[in-house]
């Protein structure tokens, strides 16, 4: 366990915040929209478990990345797993909305 020095849940989220804007700030950030039958399902194979150490070879995280929440915490810094991939269509719609104008996708088909 780590000692952020609070207790509070608040105080807490806004030391994680931090760390995750550290994180994002580090280097380029490459946001994309893949779309297709059962997409979010796909990508996540593709990205693996969240947390890099528990990755399987062959996906983004096993091959690029071998952090750990432990390691994380003991520096007091983001996890660095390298990607994100929505859990669900409806966070996948959220998130899109968020970094994205319907005017900037194009359509390949």
């Amino acid at each position: 366990k780590v000692d952020l020095g609070t207790d509070d849940p608040v105080e807490i989220g806004k030391i994680i915040r931090g760390w995750l804007a550290d994180y994002l700030s580090m280097g380029p950030v490459v946001a994309m929209v893949l779309e297709g039958n059962r997409a979010v399902e796909v990508v996540r194979k593709i990205v693996g478990a969240t947390t890099p150490y528990s990755a399987n070879p062959g996906t983004i995280r096993g091959d690029f990345s071998t952090d750990s929440p432990e390691l994380a915490n003991l520096e007091k810094r983001a996890l660095f797993n390298l990607i994100h991939a929505s859990d669900s269509p409806k966070e996948a719609e959220r998130e899109i909305r968020f970094f994205f104008r319907e005017d900037e996708f194009v359509n390949y088909t």
